[in-house]
């Protein structure tokens, strides 16, 4: 089970532009899938894969 810096448990989203983060307790196969549907209809864009690179709102509108 991944841990953060902080202690906490969960997968992170991290825009590659600011370093803004979205964050879920979700672990295991299918975290990912449901942070990136999570982040994708709140409007974060790039790649779907965790590997990214992923863009918060703001970062997304700039490229």
């Amino acid at each position: 089970m991944p841990i953060t810096d902080d202690g906490s448990t969960g997968t992170i989203l991290v825009c590659d532009g600011c370093g803004r983060s979205r964050r879920t307790s979700s672990t295991g196969p299918i975290a990912w899938d449901l942070l990136w549907m999570q982040a994708n209809v709140a409007g974060w864009g790039g790649s779907d894969r965790a590997l990214g690179p992923h863009y918060c709102t703001v970062c997304r509108d700039r490229e």
